[in-house]
């Protein structure tokens, strides 16, 4: 049954589509998604003054932020090792992002990791963030059983 009412962020995060499986990106805290139409501008002598557009190409990004953790303590999950290696090889990945509870919405497209960051502070816990870039359409949907 989908989700009603307000939606904790707990319960959506970003998972890779290991072979049809999908494999979630270890402790991840925070996740976003971000998608941007681009606007072309035909403002013209007879606008009136006023300035027109018309809609373009659209992107969309998302990101994760969580806690580092060695690769080979995350058991099934996605480590930040081979997001890493994905980033290194320019592999193209399905991204999904869902709370994947059956009838809530699944965003989901072939993507990039196009930025890794490792952030190990003195007496604090290692963090790390990724950047996420799409590529082509994105598929807006729902979980199903």
């Amino acid at each position: 049954m989908a989700s009603t009412g307000i939606t904790n962020g707990t319960l959506i995060a970003i998972y890779k589509d290991v072979s049809g499986t999908l494999t979630k990106i270890a402790n991840a805290s925070s996740n976003d998604f971000s998608i941007t139409k681009d606007m072309i501008e035909t403002t013209n002598k007879d606008s009136a003054g006023a300035k027109e557009y018309i809609a373009g190409e659209y992107g969309y990004t998302m990101s994760v932020e969580g806690m580092f953790e060695e690769d080979g303590s995350v058991g099934s999950a996605i480590s930040w090792k081979e997001i890493l290696t994905d980033l290194i090889a320019g592999t193209s990945v399905t991204i999904v992002m869902t709370s994947n509870v059956s009838g809530d919405i699944k965003l989901s497209g072939s993507a990039f990791f196009s930025d890794l960051n490792l952030t190990a502070p003195r007496n604090d816990v290692a963090t790390f963030t990724a950047s996420i870039q799409g590529t082509g359409a994105l598929t807006v949907s729902t979980i199903t059983p």
